[in-house]
């Protein structure tokens, strides 16, 4: 019996999973994943970074760009309840790569409007497309991965969205002065196209949605992934396979309150809604209020690009550190310095100092939600993993949709960028205290529950 795996009788799937050593089919898994977490946060990213050249282009306010930022976070609270019911009835792998698909050709799109409505629309289904992949490729990633690497590649994966969000920040600089605002859409759209090839010949279909499916063909199809995914296992053709958690026959967003998840759904949407909130407040309006206070349009671009690769670092740290620790109080701790940098940000906002503010903050805005994402994949057990993270997310995107519109309309009011960052410093406090209330069992993606 290699890696202890019982070969006969009763297989349990995250046996055979948590003892595989890391291999060819682990990285091409979690580079696929990362790569469209890259693809999501330079196409999330891209209209924050280009909305005052676009703004100058058609003779608008900036404020008046505000629903067309909230129009993708709209996209994505749909997708990613959608997405996650989806994935968890009909598989992650198709799914995952329609909403890719969407995200690609919308993106493209975006690239030829002639409009703000045409704009408004194309990003709501940019959105759309973005917010039902990334809870399936957290999914995936979280199935799949060898358990003492979990969440540290579930960070890994995750910060592949602020990347995206720091190479928007980098690039739209160039295309804009060589190419025009359009040329950033187009190659947020074009780039993207070879990997929808690429996932449609790699991305594997979940072991444990298969074995929960039933039916013989299903079962056939686990039993080989389970040994691409860990060759070192020797299964017997006749071994009965389970995934060794409770039994729910599909999600449904109704089982997220049963069996004494309320009150730990509740509490966790709070934090995802606050967190959301102070993540696209800033993604939206960064860049724009650094311009309004002085700097120009590139410094302002490379600060955005600066806090998204602040965040791509601090991602990876506290997701390290969230692995020798308890994860809730390094969600805690990220917080209180998000709450010290974005303030920062208000006290040197017409200062040049305000990039620096601009890279911390970053460190910790994004580590907190990139941190909570991965924290969130195990409270819920394999049938209600991606609906649990996807409605998690969706009600997430609530705070993020109401932040860029909130930050529009204070800005029509006539505050000042400095005010606008301290107001929105004091939002990471309601994320400490929901976290603090946050109980009940650990699903760490192995059927094995420990106190939390």
């Amino acid at each position: 019996m290699a890696t202890g795996v019982q070969t006969s009788g009763t297989v349990v799937v995250s046996d055979v999973l948590d003892s595989a050593p890391f291999s060819r089919f682990h990285f091409s898994l979690i580079l696929l994943c990362t790569l469209v977490a890259i693809v999501d946060g330079f196409d999330t990213t891209s209209l924050a970074v280009i909305a005052p050249t676009i703004a100058n282009d058609w003779g608008l306010s900036l404020p008046s760009f505000a629903p067309a930022l909230s129009a993708s976070l709209v996209g994505m609270a749909l997708g990613g309840a959608i997405g996650g019911m989806l994935g968890d009835r009909f598989g992650r792998r198709p799914i995952m790569i329609l909403m890719f698909s969407i995200v690609t050709l919308a993106t493209l799109a975006s690239g030829f409007v002639e409009s703000i409505f045409q704009l408004e629309v194309l990003r709501l289904l940019t959105g759309f497309g973005i917010g039902g992949t990334i809870p399936l490729g957290a999914a995936l990633v979280a199935e799949y991965m060898p358990k003492k690497l979990r969440s540290f590649l579930l960070v890994v994966m995750f910060s592949g969205h602020a990347l995206g969000g720091t190479l928007a920040g980098l690039a739209a600089p160039a295309l804009i002065n060589n190419f025009g605002w359009h040329s950033v859409f187009i190659v947020g759209g074009i780039v993207p196209a070879a990997l929808v090839v690429a996932l449609l010949f790699l991305l594997p279909e979940s072991a444990r949605y298969l074995t929960t499916r039933g039916d013989s063909s299903a079962r056939l199809r686990a039993m080989s992934l389970l040994k691409r995914a860990n060759p070192t296992a020797s299964i017997a053709v006749n071994a009965e396979i389970v995934t060794g958690e409770q039994v729910i026959t599909r999600g449904n967003a109704r089982d997220l309150f049963a069996a004494n998840r309320a009150s730990q759904t509740i509490f966790l949407w709070i934090t995802f809604f606050a967190t959301q909130f102070v993540l696209f407040g800033l993604a939206s309006w960064l860049t724009s209020l650094l311009t309004e206070a002085g700097h120009s349009q590139d410094v302002g671009a490379y600060a955005q690009m600066l806090h998204n690769l602040g965040g791509v670092f601090g991602s990876l740290a506290f997701g390290l550190l969230s692995d020798r620790l308890s994860a809730r109080p390094v969600l805690i701790g990220v917080n209180l310095g998000a709450i010290l940098f974005i303030a920062g940000l208000g006290a040197f906002a017409a200062s040049e100092f305000s990039l620096w503010m601009a890279l911390f903050s970053g460190v910790f805005v994004l580590a907190a939600q990139l941190c909570l994402n991965a924290y969130t994949t195990g409270l819920y057990p394999t049938a209600l993993r991606a609906t649990g993270v996807g409605w998690a997310l969706s009600f997430g995107r609530l705070g993020s949709i109401i932040s860029p519109l909130v930050a529009g309309a204070l800005m029509a009011r006539g505050w000042t960028p400095s005010s606008l960052f301290y107001a929105i410093a004091v939002v990471p406090l309601i994320s400490i205290v929901a976290l603090s209330f946050i109980r009940g069992e650990r699903y760490e993606t192995d059927g094995v529950s420990s106190a939390h």
